[in-house]
């Protein structure tokens, strides 16, 4: 049995050549001739590969150890009153940028590295919610495998959908008291901590505007919609809804590859911002993390 326990169901380690599968997929002949470096697509693979490995042993002491058992399949759809769910969609999104940001750097071209990113991040959450499967106490749940799939298919959709660029998920965090994760789990805390998460959308104010009213509001200031749970550990648990304003990281100056990546990326936080809160109550906050 400890043998089993030890070993990544077979279907979950599909994604492990991903970006090769990619790659092969945009024509690697004609696409090596267009720029593509093998050598930088062997990096990626090798670092995604081990990631996956670092992951899969990361779980093995926690999730694995005692509880490994036949594939099934579990839903919750009152956990942390779904907080995990917005986990996965926006876990999913930011996944996707970083590799299609990787993939870009590797020499393909924006559309291909905008697919080849939302796959490669979808596979690598699949992988993680197979092995999930495997685990007695928790199960494959097939509405986190859709959150992962809206979340990983985001920026590939804001590619082909301008529009949607103005709409950016983002996240928060800010560390509540609750006690997540037993002592001897190496899960780190903010991943189950759902009351110290935050999710919002920010809306990039300045390119929605009329041409006419642009010049009178700031490109880099946006606002957000944001939602957090509260008392998961009583017996009201509760949601939250703020309005925040935002930053647009993307606004900031700078026109080198690694800028315009490192703000894109970054933009996906939140920064502490005036807020206030809109329901359940209305409360305003200088700065709200």
């Amino acid at each position: 049995m400890a043998s089993r326990q030890m070993l990544t169901p077979p279907a979950a380690v599909l994604w492990l050549l991903f970006p090769f599968a990619c790659v092969a997929q945009t024509d690697s002949t004609a696409g090596i001739a267009k720029g593509i470096s093998v050598s930088r697509i062997s990096l990626l693979t090798g670092l995604t590969l081990t990631s996956g490995v670092a992951v899969h042993f990361a779980r093995y002491e926690p999730l694995w150890k005692d509880h490994f058992t036949s594939f099934h399949v579990r839903e919750d759809y009152s956990y942390a009153l779904n907080q995990d769910k917005l986990l996965h969609i926006y876990g999913g999104a930011v996944g996707s940028a970083i590799w299609s940001a990787a993939f870009l750097f590797s020499g393909l071209t924006e559309k291909d590295a905008a697919l080849c990113g939302a796959a490669t991040s979808f596979a690598f959450l699949t992988f993680m919610k197979i092995e999930d499967g495997h685990i007695d106490y928790l199960g494959f749940d097939r509405a986190d495998e859709l959150g992962n799939l809206l979340g990983s298919a985001y920026p590939l959709v804001q590619y082909h959908v301008p529009f949607l660029r103005s709409f950016t998920p983002k996240a928060s965090y800010r560390a509540s008291t609750n006690n997540v994760v037993s002592a001897e789990q190496t899960t780190p805390a903010f991943l189950e901590d759902h009351e110290g998460q935050k999710f919002w959308i920010g809306v990039t104010v300045h390119d929605l505007l009329p041409k006419g009213l642009k010049p009178y509001w700031p490109s880099l200031l946006g606002i957000a919609v944001g939602r957090t749970v509260r008392g998961l550990q009583g017996t009201k648990p509760s949601g939250e809804l703020y309005l925040a304003l935002d930053v647009d990281l993307r606004k900031l100056p700078g026109e080198s590859r690694f800028l315009r990546t490192m703000w894109r990326i970054l933009n996906y936080l939140h920064l502490p911002m005036p807020a206030v809160r809109i329901s359940p109550s209305v409360v305003w906050y200088g700065f709200y993390l």
